[in-house]
């Protein structure tokens, strides 16, 4: 009885994020540039937030996401708190719900500075698993995550089924508008 139980509600008893799962996230070099620039330190904002435009490779290659621009949070999005970055979720899921009309997801991206693979802090998975992962339910069109920057790196989590997964950020060659890569 007890791992019948365990399997209908197995999804809830495994961990947020799991080990590496093969899901990649091609980032053009000026996107990453637009994220940086973002998520920099301001007057009066601590931890800047943006979200990532991202989609699937194609309906087929959902363990392939490519970030396709970004959406720096505007200053009404921030609301008081004891976090480094507190945002309004409203703001959020209005967003979200924008974006799904193209068939876009959302990886809420800040930076934490220094050289290396970045982490994710205590409070940044509590986000993750109570305000990112819950954007994907019911939503298989458009990937759903977080992504924290270094000076020179980047680490994700994106949703799959019901749980965050580990991604690998790759930076890649922007394109013009011909479809060849930029020197």
């Amino acid at each position: 009885m007890i791992s019948l139980i365990r399997r209908l509600l197995g999804w809830r008893l495994q961990p947020p994020c799991q080990p590496p799962s093969g899901i990649r996230i091609n980032v053009p070099h000026s996107v990453i540039r637009a994220l940086r620039s973002a998520t920099t330190p301001r007057r009066g904002i601590r931890e800047p937030l943006a979200f990532l435009r991202t989609r699937y490779a194609s309906e087929d290659a959902t363990d392939v996401l490519v970030g396709i621009g970004v959406i720096p949070f505007e200053q009404d999005a921030y609301v008081a708190g004891d976090a480094g970055a507190n945002f309004d979720t409203r703001w959020a899921v209005d967003v979200a719900n924008f974006e799904i009309r193209s068939n876009i997801g959302l990886l809420l991206v800040h930076a934490h500075g220094g050289r290396g693979q970045p982490a994710f802090s205590g409070v940044d998975r509590t986000t993750n698993v109570e305000v990112m992962l819950p954007l994907s339910i019911g939503i298989p069109s458009a990937p759903y995550g977080a992504l924290v920057l270094s000076d020179n790196d980047a680490f994700a989590v994106v949703a799959v089924g019901h749980r965050l997964a580990d991604a690998r950020v790759v930076a890649v060659a922007d394109w013009n508008s011909q479809g060849h890569k930029k020197a």
